[in-house]
């Protein structure tokens, strides 16, 4: 089977809300199957821009992101979901911790405060 990619520039769509989410959709070189879907909705899920919803259909792709910096950072982003889905690795179970919660979570261990 052929690697699958990504052969449209993404679009982007922002909702408009007090939040910064925003609707993508894009289309790949070939249809992926189950476990293919299973690894990019993984990985997009657990990166940083928090992509959730993603709704298959052939080979267009559609999902929602929950933090966008640009076209740019988003379709670096996409690219890396579809290679680590090509080369079958694992993701994280979930996001990765944000750094200064986990800071804060340690100073309070460290001075016996609560969070």
């Amino acid at each position: 089977m052929p690697a699958i990619r990504r052969i449209s520039t993404p679009t982007l769509a922002r909702r408009g809300g007090l939040d910064d989410r925003a609707y993508v959709r894009f289309a790949l070189n070939s249809p992926p199957d189950e476990a293919w879907i299973h690894l990019f909705k993984a990985h997009a899920a657990s990166s940083v821009l928090g992509a959730a919803n993603a709704v298959f259909n052939g080979t267009r792709v559609s999902l929602d992101v929950t933090k966008v910096g640009g076209v740019a950072e988003l379709t670096t982003a996409l690219d890396c979901f579809i290679e680590c889905a090509n080369l079958r690795l694992r993701s994280f179970p979930s996001r990765v911790p944000d750094p200064r919660a986990t800071a804060a979570q340690e100073r309070a261990r460290l001075y016996s405060q609560r969070v």
